[in-house]
């Protein structure tokens, strides 16, 4: 299954997305995407980054202060990995 990672926001508004293949059962996505979900009462920082995780039929705004140990790595791959959606 492919996920992809796009970033929003920031000082000057550019887009970014990255993209990679895991091995994730629809219920171990189910439960990573309810774990790093984002706060809907979260007050928009102006000029914030803000994240969304797009995964088959699931997309999600997510918080990447709340991704589990076991996912880090691949985060982190996809953080380095964004490049500017023209």
């Amino acid at each position: 299954m492919k996920v992809k990672l796009i970033r929003t926001g920031g000082f000057i508004p550019v887009t970014k997305a990255a993209e990679t293949e895991v091995n994730l059962t629809d219920k171990e996505l189910v439960r990573l995407l309810e774990v790093i979900q984002q706060d809907p009462k979260a007050h928009r920082i102006k000029d914030g980054n803000y994240y969304e995780l797009n995964a088959g039929k699931y997309s999600s705004p997510v918080d990447l202060e709340k991704v589990p140990h076991e996912y880090k790595a691949l985060f982190s791959k996809l953080k380095n990995d964004l490049k500017i959606i023209k």
